[in-house]
């Protein structure tokens, strides 16, 4: 699972670069974020038959439109890889309204015997990616709430020591082929979603402290949680 993670500390110079000609605009003006939770507004990358692909805010949750309340749940701030084709809440906008999730880094939680070891993640490059995304439109009456989640698979070989499994990180040049609402054909997309061949480091961090905490100390290596010795 993907709980948490990183995004904008690069903003904008090599945020622009690593997009390329997805984004023709200019780059706004947004703030990085060290603790990107669920259940806030994130920055989205999807396209527009008016604008081609656009940069929109969209709530980290997905509320599958056939829902009867906008309520949004935790488990559906992930999609599994595996299953993205078929569960409910997931195969149309699998098909239809996928989207990339600018990011620089990710969060995940190791667990031990004593407890758990936070881990952050990024690549050894230090450069921006895009995590799979799906969206969806909830609507009725007045009220339109828009949403997504991201997409997880297995973990690369050099961080399945750590934890089982990672977010599904977009090559650029698929970039276009999977924001494309037009392509539905489920093999193409599905082989998209495996685990990136990037040189990926693990950093050992410490334990989150309040949801709302934001900064970049949150980063920073710490020491690992220490396992007792085994007794026999």
């Amino acid at each position: 699972m993907c709980g948490r993670y990183t995004e904008g500390r690069h903003r904008p110079e090599k945020a622009e670069k690593a997009l390329g000609e997805l984004i023709k605009r200019q780059w706004p003006d947004l703030p990085p974020r060290y603790n990107v939770s669920p259940g806030t507004n994130i920055p989205v990358i999807r396209l527009s038959a008016e604008n081609g692909a656009e940069l929109t805010e969209l709530k980290w949750g997905l509320l599958p439109y056939w829902c009867k309340e906008p309520r949004i749940a935790y488990n559906t701030i992930n999609a599994m890889a595996e299953t993205v084709e078929t569960k409910a809440s997931y195969r149309v906008p699998f098909k239809k309204r996928r989207c990339l999730i600018p990011a620089d880094g990710w969060y995940e939680w190791q667990p031990l015997k004593s407890g758990k070891q936070k881990w952050w993640f990024h690549r050894t490059d230090d450069t921006d990616f895009c995590f799979a995304g799906l969206w969806d439109r909830w609507h009725r009456g007045d009220q339109i709430v828009e949403t997504c989640t991201i997409v997880i698979t297995e973990a690369a070989e050099s961080i399945r020591h750590v934890h089982d499994r990672m977010p599904v990180i977009i090559d650029p040049k698929d970039y276009q082929f999977w924001l494309d609402p037009a392509i539905d054909y489920v093999p193409a997309l599905k082989d998209l979603l495996k685990p990136t061949g990037d040189a990926l480091e693990a950093i050992p961090v410490a334990n989150p402290r309040q949801p709302r905490d934001d900064d970049p100390t949150l980063i920073k290596c710490a020491p690992q949680v220490v396992e007792p010795p085994t007794l026999f």
